[in-house]
């Protein structure tokens, strides 16, 4: 190797690597405990193996954590249907403009359920993904334009009835939250995308954003009675 090789490679910037599962979720540790609410665009993507089939959703969501603790949500809905999903503590709504018909359910049996949904998506923190999986850093990758570190999750109890499905995360390295999830169903095949974007952490929330807004006429059914 001739010196002026050499001389280049010692002198050439070192190429960061990934942080690490530690330094991962200690930030999001801090993250998650200034995290009141979040403003963001949002797609859904679903993918059945059996048919071969992808289906994708898009809208707009705001999302917030109350004094009490209880989530508030208003997920609205595009592409290709329009429709609302709003969550205010155990209180589920679902909103078809179309038909002019709002669906209630009561989540309150299993609002242990609900609430873990939700945590694993918003305001999550690294200790609570460290305590239900084994967490692993995949890589560095740009999520629509935007710096993240991928984590694969592996539950610790697969057998369980919460936390029990395999995940890949996408953490912006901005604000240390999701920006993308894929969570994988019961055959492995198959699996769903969570990609939230144009993300707005703590915004100032306008008043009534979380209030559907209802059509003159519209019925309310209760599909559980």
């Amino acid at each position: 190797m001739s010196a002026v090789v050499l001389g280049l490679l010692l002198t050439a910037p070192a190429i960061d690597a990934a942080p690490s599962v530690e330094t991962v979720l200690a930030r999001m540790d801090s993250a998650a405990a200034k995290w009141k609410g979040m403003r963001a665009r949002v797609q859904w993507t679903r993918y059945r193996s059996l048919v071969d089939e992808e289906t994708v959703e898009s809208g707009g969501m705001v999302v917030r954590r109350a004094k009490s603790g209880d989530f508030e949500m208003l997920l609205g809905f595009t592409e290709p249907n329009i429709y609302y999903f709003s969550v205010r503590g155990t209180k589920v709504e679902i909103y078809k403009p179309r038909i002019k018909e709002v669906q209630e359910y009561d989540l309150g049996k299993s609002r242990d359920q609900l609430e873990n949904a939700l945590l694993i998506g918003f305001g999550v923190s690294g200790s609570f993904l460290g305590r239900h999986y084994d967490v692993a850093v995949v890589g560095e990758e740009e999520v629509d334009g935007h710096p993240t570190v991928e984590l694969a999750l592996e539950p610790r109890n697969p057998e369980g009835r919460l936390n029990n499905r395999r995940l890949e995360m996408w953490i912006s390295t901005q604000h240390w939250q999701p920006v993308q999830q894929k969570v994988y169903e019961r055959n492995p095949e198959d699996f769903r995308i969570f990609t939230y974007s144009d993300v707005e952490i703590n915004p100032a929330f306008r008043s009534g954003e979380f209030r559907l807004r209802l059509e003159r006429g519209t019925q309310r059914t209760r599909p559980q009675r």
